[in-house]
């Protein structure tokens, strides 16, 4: 394998795994598991045990039980996939509910993507329902209508984009916010992702809403998670300690996952480097499958299919020694010709375009063991419960809209976590097959050795002027006093190199380059007519209508350079340059309507 890898595949899963510590269990003491005592569900209220399927919490759970059950304090927990974090955010909830009535609080919990939102939303409601706490979901498929169920929900399951854009308009929902008490935050590491900047936002408005609101943040092991704690604080009338926090190592994950990143030389576009990881895929399954189920995530809908036949020409072409997993044990039914023949070979794909009984039948066959490997893309990564042995992705980039591009460092962590089958296995392999030159990158995210760090800065003017139009700042001391209860504030007083904030001085003070950037932002607002300051910073009617519609300063910048009666020609210019719409493409396959679209007499400006 030694020509197609930049290094020698480390296992980057620290030292030899070491057997998984058994739970101690002795007549006339508590159990124990890795030294710490277990705590009974007996410790709960009898209403509250429903909520969690098991008698005993473990190691990680026990661990946190008293600092999420028995106070009131904020807490950043930081453990790898798989070890039963959720259950630290149902407990949090059940501590919040011991102490209110229903009708006078609401509880948000938040999520990176809509997948989990739906995911969170289903098993809450399940659970949370029968104890008379309604849930509602909040995401981008939110229509008006559904906007009263959320007001009259208990519990609000909604991303950050969406929360955003709903407290932005916080004067209209001002009751609403006040009533927010615990506040959950799942995947808190997307802070480094672009994405992150807004949950940065967003949590630091919920601070200083004025309420008296409680942040319980889950994370992936990241070496720095003291900072999450340092910016969350104690609680609302002790910002200036940390949080609470616990982290815990690969040690405690409940199946250990040994990960191995694969470097591979490509001169060629993703798509024939897709071909160069797609050749090297049956070395990989010889090496790390153990002829157990496998999961191969693809980058594009077509990549799961071809990939499939590909499997499955060599699975029919090996003796059957030499074959790496077992055929169903009776033939499989599917409406897709390819499905079926493949599936002969215990191979299938999954994909979003799929007729949807098929997708549903793949999901059975897998379970039952009947199909033994799927290709399928990053969507089977959350929601449907497929557990493997060996996930395999193969190659680190996915179709998104118009174009290739990385994967988010959070569905990558997603697809890896699909590996581990507690009921069947102590042990499972995740493998990243990826371009030489982002093997180092791989290799930080999964061993947990990258540093988080904020975003909030590469747009901070635009959050400043949400912030200008809600009423928490108004001048620049409270300008100031914003940014200082950010994530962004606490990683410029420990790495401030990275950031290399425009309009900053070297030799200044952390305070005095703050107070220089918030300074040189407000006076951009003012110039473009954003904000006015007579006694203090108000929004414009331009700055309000930038904060509300979630449009970039740039952009409005490019709006309010029209003049006052503009030509249909300048305007349609102004909006082609709005950096909103820098990514739209024409497809390929839409190019002969267009030129006929060009063609009628009506159109006075053609497509180019």
């Amino acid at each position: 394998m030694s020509d197609g890898i930049f290094s020698s595949p480390r296992n980057l899963s620290g030292p030899p795994a070491k057997p998984t510590p058994q739970t101690l269990a002795l007549a006339h003491a508590p159990p124990l598991a890795q030294g710490i005592q277990l705590i009974s569900l007996n410790d709960l209220p009898d209403r509250f045990r429903s909520v969690f399927p098991f008698a005993l919490f473990n190691a990680i759970q026990s661990k946190c039980f008293h600092a999420v059950y028995k106070t009131n304090d904020n807490v950043v927990l930081a453990a790898p996939t798989g070890s039963g974090k959720t259950a630290m955010l149902e407990l949090a909830i059940c501590r919040l509910i011991s102490g209110y009535k229903n009708d006078q609080f609401k509880i948000v919990y938040q999520a990176p993507t809509k997948s989990l939102c739906s995911e969170r939303q289903q098993d809450w409601q399940a659970k949370f329902g029968p104890l008379d706490l309604p849930c509602a979901e909040l995401t981008g498929d939110t229509d008006q209508a559904q906007l009263r169920n959320v007001q009259n929900a208990s519990i609000i399951i909604t991303t950050p984009e969406k929360w955003d854009s709903m407290t932005r308009k916080w004067k209209d929902h001002q009751k609403l916010m006040q009533m927010v008490k615990l506040f959950l935050i799942d995947e808190v590491h997307i802070l480094k992702d672009t994405r992150g900047a807004t949950l940065e936002a967003v949590v630091s408005r919920m601070k200083s809403v004025g309420s008296s609101v409680r942040f319980v943040a889950l994370s992936a092991t990241v070496p720095n998670s003291e900072d999450i704690a340092t910016w969350l604080g104690k609680d609302s009338s002790n910002q200036n300690l940390p949080a609470h926090r616990e982290t815990f190592g690969e040690d405690f994950r409940p199946v250990k996952l040994q990960k191995f990143v694969y470097g591979y030389q490509s001169n060629g576009n993703d798509f024939s480097f897709d071909k160069v990881c797609e050749s090297k895929l049956p070395e990989i399954i010889a090496k790390h499958s153990h002829k157990k189920p496998i999961m191969v995530f693809c980058c594009t809908r077509s990549s799961t299919v071809q990939t499939a036949k590909m499997l499955a020409n060599l699975w029919a072409t090996k003796g059957p020694r030499d074959r790496q997993w077992s055929a169903p044990a009776h033939q499989l039914i599917f409406k897709d010709v390819d499905l079926r023949n493949y599936a002969s070979s215990g191979v299938a794909f999954h994909h979003a375009g799929m007729e949807g009984s098929d997708r549903v039948a793949v999901e059975k066959a897998y379970l039952e063991g009947q199909i033994s490997v799927i290709c399928c893309t990053s969507t089977l990564a959350v929601g449907v419960n497929l557990p493997c042995h060996l996930v395999i992705v193969k190659n680190t980039v996915s179709w998104q809209g118009t174009s290739c591009k990385e994967y988010a460092d959070l569905e990558v962590m997603q697809m890896l976590g699909r590996a581990g089958r507690p009921q069947f296995d102590d042990s499972a392999i995740a493998v990243i097959m990826t371009r030489r030159e982002k093997v180092q990158h791989y290799q930080k995210m999964v061993s947990g050795q990258e540093i988080l760090e904020s975003c909030l800065h590469l747009n901070l003017i635009d959050h400043l002027n949400a912030e200008i139009g809600l009423g928490t700042i108004s001048d620049l001391h409270t300008a100031k006093r914003w940014l200082a209860g950010t994530f962004l504030y606490v990683r410029l007083r420990q790495n401030s190199d990275h950031y290399k904030l425009e309009g900053s001085g070297r030799a200044q003070s952390l305070d005095e380059n703050i107070e220089q950037i918030c300074r040189r932002d407000i006076e951009l607002l003012q110039e473009t007519d954003l904000i006015s300051a007579d006694k203090k910073l108000r929004s414009t009617e331009f700055g309000d209508a930038m904060s509300r519609y979630y449009i970039k300063f740039e952009t409005m910048k490019i709006f309010l350079a029209l003049k006052e009666k503009a030509k249909m020609s300048e305007i349609l210019s102004a909006l082609a340059q709005a950096d909103e719409f820098h990514e739209l493409r024409l497809k390929g396959n839409e190019k002969s309507l267009y030129k006929e679209i060009n063609r009628a007499n009506g159109i006075k400006f053609p497509i180019k």
